[in-house]
């Protein structure tokens, strides 16, 4: 079989619209158009409770070493490295063989959180500190999820990303990790996991320190959806994540007491960064320009929610105030200078290892000690949802624009939306056969 070139297979990964499947859904074929020393499989499953990374190596074993092949020969790199925590000390040493055979290496990182932070694994793994607000090939690496490279392996067999690996654990009868049609629901997801053990769930989505919130249980799993974590409405989490801005603001005016414990103990500080969130929590005394320039030391916050969840005394919410002051630089298109970066910029802390969080500690802390189960995986080769509801926008850059209409019949795997080949973006597949019973601006919904 003739070998594809380069540009066949960027061009077959971005048709198959693989992106990111751990977090911000950035398109593959993009990160990987350039060549780079290192290629770094992100398996560190940072968030606790989750399970999909284990299990997406674990049982797409081959498709992931073919995927991992891919990414070495598009980038050049010299170094291919399995990155895990400890808690999946088994998987790399299952794949001992695979990963020798191949001249692949692994890391095994403490069961620390966050330690699949990409910004901490480049610089366990090639030595180098990216650039304040850079990315991973500013130094030469490349970082995918591992679900992310078991995708590319299938896209280069022109198989489209149709399914998602996910958790479904919380406040469930029967944790579990499974694969599930791309648009499923939440509630379908909640079925399978032998539905909610509380009346009025809140919905963590993606992980407990850094996923999202949501009540609606019609929410559709997206591409980049790892976790689905339900906690009774009145749990510490729920009360925290759901609180108002004006009330984390009002409070934080009136009780920071300027610590500097959520600074001392934020990952990025202490990798060197300039971010100093107490610095941050003085801005709710500014106004005009003063506030302003002390937001900047909320520039490169990022948003891992260490400060809130667990160094703040107070139970404060320095994150949030993170985030405002974010939107306040973007608003007066504000940012560090070169030259403020060269002095600010720092080596890492001596004492870094030591602030990292142990996996139990956070576990204990966000009282979540009853819901840390097991979620095995769980093949459910002959269920199908009834209806999905297939998102559009789950990706960084321009949502995919409808190519179907209402009535028509599709196939899984079927094209349904796509994105100019001149933009960033990736198109929408179908993942089930149906007909599609409605076309709205940011989704697609195809019915059996």
């Amino acid at each position: 079989m003739q070998k594809k070139s380069k540009q066949d297979l960027l061009r077959l990964i971005r048709e198959a619209g693989v992106i990111g499947a751990g977090g911000a859904g950035f398109p593959t074929y993009k990160k990987l158009d350039a060549t780079v020393e290192h290629v770094i499989a992100n398996g560190a499953e940072c968030e606790p409770l989750l399970q999909k990374d284990r299990e997406s190596m674990l049982q797409r074993q081959d498709a992931f070493f073919r995927g991992l092949q891919i990414l070495r020969d598009l980038t050049d790199a010299a170094t291919v490295t399995v990155a895990v925590k400890k808690k999946n000390q088994d998987v790399v040493e299952s794949f001992q063989p695979d990963l020798e055979s191949n001249g692949f290496e692994s890391l095994v990182y403490p069961d620390v959180y966050p330690a699949g932070d990409e910004y901490i694994l480049v610089y366990e793994i090639s030595g180098r500190l990216i650039p304040p607000g850079g990315i991973p090939l500013h130094v030469g690496c490349v970082v995918d999820n591992v679900e992310t490279i078991v995708n590319v392996a299938l896209a280069a067999e022109g198989k489209p990303v149709v399914d998602k690996f996910v958790t479904v654990c919380g406040a469930v009868a029967e944790p579990l990790t499974t694969v599930v049609p791309i648009g499923v629901s939440i509630a379908d997801c909640l079925e399978l996991a032998g539905g909610l053990t509380v009346d009025d769930p809140l919905i963590l989505t993606g992980g407990i320190m850094m996923g999202g919130v949501t009540t609606d249980l019609s929410m559709p799993v997206g591409k980049n959806m790892g976790g689905i974590i339900a906690l009774p409405r009145d749990h510490y989490l729920a009360k925290r994540k759901t609180q108002s801005q004006e009330t984390y603001t009002r409070i934080g005016h009136g009780q920071c007491d300027q610590c500097s414990l959520c600074t001392e103990l934020c990952p990025r500080y202490i990798m060197g960064y300039p971010i100093e969130p107490h610095r941050v929590m003085r801005t709710l005394l500014m106004t005009g320009e003063a506030k302003q320039r002390s937001s900047l030391w909320a520039q490169y916050c990022c948003e891992c929610n260490v400060c809130s969840m667990i160094a703040c005394p107070e139970m404060l919410d320095p994150k949030n105030i993170c985030v405002d002051a974010k939107q306040v630089l973007r608003e007066n298109e504000l940012g560090r200078t070169e030259q403020e970066l060269e002095v600010l910029f720092r080596d890492p802390h001596p004492a870094r290892k030591g602030r990292e969080i142990p996996i139990p500690t956070l576990i204990t802390r966000l009282g979540l000690a009853s819901y840390n189960r097991k979620a095995p995986f769980v093949s459910f080769d002959h269920w199908q949802p009834q209806r999905v509801t297939i998102p559009l926008n789950s990706h960084i850059g321009a949502p995919a624009k409808p190519v179907v209409s209402v009535g028509d019949t599709v196939q899984c795997g079927d094209v349904i939306a796509t994105v100019d080949e001149q933009q960033l973006g990736c198109p929408a597949h179908a993942s089930l056969d149906g007909q599609v019973t409605a076309v709205k601006a940011n989704s697609i919904e195809i019915t059996v």
